[in-house]
């Protein structure tokens, strides 16, 4: 058995993660932080769901990440979405810092993060070429966990493209899915919960660990 905490439950993958998290056996307990219901306000008995204003705030929330097994960050926008580059990376790294601190502090021994196939903290971005700025800001994101030392395990998915199951599948998708270069949602937080899974019994030894590309994400679920 084990018990969750995770950011991002209301966007595409992490509300996938949300419902497969309450209908496995294996979890005991998940707790979603963020600043809308989960679910549509729906409630769970296995469901802890905390409304914040502000996820730059997280240590009013410090009680509830206290012993869990394993952090999820499932945050994700785009630059239009957060009106702007500097709100872009304030999302995506500075938010994704904050969790993980807290986490650290709490002494969950396992974090797992989206990353994006091609993110890299190290390359060379400006603000105006959004592409470069994307990667590099998502690759700063993934350093939030893999520089904290006080992980025991450090899983990081690289995804490329992802369908995200807005209604029905449209023809492009179901070619993509069938082509292997477009990943479901739903697929992606199976394989997250299959590591969690795996890690929670002793079965990764190697960290940080990652998952680059969709091939390589549903192959791990044979693991």
């Amino acid at each position: 058995m084990f018990k969750a905490i995770m950011i991002g439950g209301t966007g595409a993958t992490g509300k996938q993660l949300l419902i497969q998290l309450i209908r496995n056996k294996n979890c005991e307990l998940v707790t979603s932080i963020g600043r809308r219901p989960v679910l549509d306000g729906e409630k769970n008995d296995k469901l802890v769901d905390i409304v914040v204003d502000s996820l730059f705030k997280l240590i009013a929330t410090e009680k509830y990440w206290k012993n869990n097994d394993v952090f999820f960050n499932c945050i994700g926008t785009t630059r239009q979405r957060a009106g702007g580059s500097k709100e872009f990376i304030n999302i995506e790294s500075g938010i994704s810092n904050e969790a993980a601190k807290m986490a650290a502090n709490a002494k969950i021994p396992h974090a797992s993060l989206i990353s994006a196939r091609g993110a890299n903290h190290k390359i060379w971005a400006k603000d105006w070429i959004h592409p470069l700025l994307y990667m590099k800001t998502i690759g700063q994101k993934e350093q939030t966990i893999i520089s904290n030392f006080s992980f025991n395990i450090v899983s990081i998915f690289k995804p490329g493209m992802l369908i995200r199951l807005r209604g029905k599948q449209t023809w492009f998708e179901d070619f993509s899915e069938l082509k292997g270069f477009g990943l479901r949602v739903d697929t992606l937080a199976s394989a997250m919960i299959h590591d969690a899974e795996r890690v929670r019994h002793g079965q990764v030894g190697k960290s940080p660990q990652y998952f680059i590309g969709n091939n390589h994400i549903k192959s791990s679920l044979e693991l």
